[in-house]
């Protein structure tokens, strides 16, 4: 047993919608009182992190061709690929003291893969490696008004590592001046080239069967996050609009290729040498 942590509740999201998932997690954080792991797996999509720059870490064609969406999350560190075959996790907690704990998180999480077959490390930034490969990035978000933390994971599985591979990288380096985050990349690789543990939601449950035997497991629950009212309005006044998912973008300069310099705040032109340009959006600087 891992002493670690308290009792948790697992909770299970039915949803693949991203943005309806992240809207979960937020509101676990603000309104629940309850030490939980929630589990969902989303659609195609690439999710950045709270302080990043969407222009400089995804490929925005992508999204423009419906082939992935973009969002924004709630916790910080990096750029991270979705889809079927990625299975996120999120502990969430009632935490006073020693907020910042990556690996109270990470630990029993690598021993159920462990349990499994897959031998993995815990690397300095708290990622998970199989084989030199990274297979699991994490992140955490604290609100220390509540005394809650979001621990955030990843666990590549079946993913489609070429689209994630293309997908976290945008096709043109712009001239960007930034103090937002950047992505750290490692090569990444599957756990089910390591191991067959059948389709990803069987993996799935067969994870928390283990995990069950590591945590002190209260109860399971499936949640269905847009039967939840709160989390509906979450996802319609935050999560998918563009005033959050670019606009939250910290302020960066830009240069185009004719050389004009641009002051961007809140994803829109603040200042530049054209007056009619201030208030555009950064995108239409790139048409």
């Amino acid at each position: 047993m891992c002493h670690i942590l308290k009792k948790v509740k697992i909770h299970i999201s039915t949803s693949h919608d991203v943005y309806a998932n992240l809207a979960l997690e937020e509101y676990l954080v603000t309104q629940s009182n309850d030490d939980i792991l929630l589990f969902y797996i989303n659609s195609p999509c690439v999710v950045i992190g709270k302080h990043q720059n969407p222009w400089k870490e995804v490929d925005l064609t992508l999204r423009n061709e419906k082939k992935h969406t973009v969002a924004r999350r709630l916790s910080g560190g990096g750029t991270v690929y979705h889809d079927l075959g990625n299975i996120n996790f999120s502990f969430i907690r009632n935490k006073n003291q020693d907020f910042v704990n990556f690996r109270e998180h990470i630990v029993p999480i690598s021993a159920a893969l462990e349990k499994l077959g897959i031998s993995n490390v815990i690397s300095p930034r708290n990622d998970i490696f199989v084989k030199e490969h990274k297979v699991s990035g994490n992140a955490e978000h604290v609100n220390s008004k509540l005394g809650r933390i979001l621990h955030h994971g990843t666990l590549l599985y079946d993913s489609d590592i070429i689209r994630l591979n293309g997908s976290i990288r945008p096709q043109k380096n712009y001239k960007i001046k930034t103090h937002a985050v950047d992505s750290v990349r490692s090569p990444v690789m599957n756990m089910r080239e390591v191991i067959d543990h059948g389709e990803t939601s069987l993996f799935l449950n067969t994870l928390i069967n283990q995990l069950q035997t590591i945590l002190v497991v209260d109860q399971i629950e499936f949640i269905d996050p847009f039967t939840m009212t709160n989390v509906s309005a979450l996802i319609t006044e935050k999560y998918i609009t563009w005033d959050w998912n670019f606009g939250h973008t910290p302020q960066f300069e830009f240069t185009d290729d004719a050389g004009n310099l641009f002051k961007i705040r809140k994803g829109r032109v603040l200042e530049s040498e054209n007056p009619s340009l201030i208030g555009s959006t950064f995108e239409s600087l790139l048409l």
